[in-house]
């Protein structure tokens, strides 16, 4: 009796050999991961520690690249070809940097003209009081803290972490600021360098789509970033003087603190009426705090109406819904930065598909087409069998 011959299939086994030796490479490297965990935990946290600034002085440099080709360009038609760039990003930077101390100036200062109205009695009778009874005083501090399940070390560590978070935020911005002028002051070489990898790792057809990816981000970032400075400028002296000429207390704060929140779509109003209830409400000044709510909201309709959108019209076309929900995504993964650029990334993921979509539906139509003709071809008669036909009947 002949014993049944078993048959393999070659294929079956080399794509079982394979899944099998991709397993075995996945879970090793798996493992050796999971082993060296601590290891790359620190290389991550070095990694992210040097990525920050950098990316934060790419924004930078992105963001003033029109100030300093403008000074370049000024310098350079008067003669001071060699000096032209490196005055332009000096010029440029310290210009930022003016801009952001006089608005932190501005604010000091009202914040001190404010705690001045209080009199000197009421600061004096404080101090006496903390100095006489501390100890009941810190007591009575923890008991109200801990009313709301907040602890002395809870305290401790969040005061820590506070310090702890400002002093990265410095050392982020400093080290930010001198990779922007990096990046300015070395543009040309830069710039030269990247394209010399892509025309060496890439084909034509792979530059052309990423000059084209490039020139959309380039469009709706800038479009988007400079529209909503120049549009947080512009309310935020249009509230400065309107709230200053109805009288309302510490005026200058709020026009410069809506403006700074109008660079995020749907937060500057929020916080210019909060900013405007903290200035009027404590001191019983009712009056202002309702002149001021219908000004601001006069001034919020007209730029969320006319001055918004035809700064970014041309550039920025994204659905409400779409911007709500980048504006979530933004502020989960990237805190305030992260919402400020969430709208034009998801502006330019939408160019990006719907370019996706009219590749695709010409693509469909063209397929359509030739099918059509090739249907049309395969019907239409030939011209020898038209021609035996007529014969035929005749």
């Amino acid at each position: 009796m002949k014993r049944p011959q078993i048959s393999f299939d070659q294929k079956y086994i080399k794509l079982c050999t394979y899944a099998a030796i991709t397993v075995i490479i996945t879970a090793l490297v798996l493992y050796i991961l999971y082993s060296t965990r601590g290891v790359w935990s620190v290389a991550w946290t070095l990694f992210m520690a040097v990525l920050r600034p950098i990316i934060l002085g790419g924004i930078i440099s992105y963001l003033l690249r029109p100030v300093v080709k403008k000074l370049e360009k000024f310098f350079t038609e008067r003669g001071f070809e060699k000096f032209a760039r490196t005055g332009s990003v000096v010029l440029s930077i310290a210009l930022a940097l003016f801009i952001v101390f006089g608005i932190l100036g501005i604010l000091i200062f009202t914040l001190v003209r404010t705690v001045g109205t209080i009199s000197a009695a009421d600061i004096n009778s404080l101090i006496s009081y903390m100095q006489n009874d501390f100890a009941s005083f810190t007591a009575k501090l923890e008991e109200y803290l801990g009313m709301f399940g907040i602890s002395a070390e809870r305290i401790s560590k969040i005061a820590g972490a506070i310090v702890n978070g400002i002093s990265n935020i410095a050392s982020g911005l400093l080290f930010g600021v001198i990779f922007a002028i990096y990046f300015m002051l070395d543009n040309g070489r830069i710039s030269t360098y990247w394209m010399r990898v892509l025309n060496v790792l890439s084909d034509n057809s792979s530059r052309a789509g990423l000059r084209r990816f490039l020139a959309d981000a380039d469009r709706v970032f800038s479009g988007y970033i400079r529209g909503q400075f120049v549009d947080a400028a512009i309310i935020g002296v249009m509230t400065t003087v309107s709230m200053m000429v109805i009288g309302v207390p510490n005026g200058m704060v709020v026009g410069v603190l809506t403006g700074v929140g109008n660079l995020i779509p749907y937060v500057g109003p929020v916080i210019g009426y909060l900013t405007l209830a903290l200035v009027c409400i404590p001191t019983g000044a009712w009056a202002k705090f309702i002149a001021g709510a219908v000004v601001l909201a006069i001034l919020l309709f007209v730029d969320g109406n006319i001055i918004n959108p035809r700064l970014l019209s041309s550039n920025v076309k994204v659905h409400p819904l779409l911007v709500v929900a980048a504006l979530i995504g933004g502020g989960a993964v990237g805190g305030f930065v992260g919402m400020l650029i969430a709208v034009p990334t998801a502006a330019l993921i939408k160019i990006q598909f719907d370019r996706y979509l009219e590749r695709r539906e010409a693509r469909l139509k063209a397929e359509a087409k030739a099918a059509a003709e090739a249907a049309k071809a395969s019907e239409k008669p030939s011209g020898r069998t038209g021609t035996r036909k007529k014969k035929e009947q005749e």
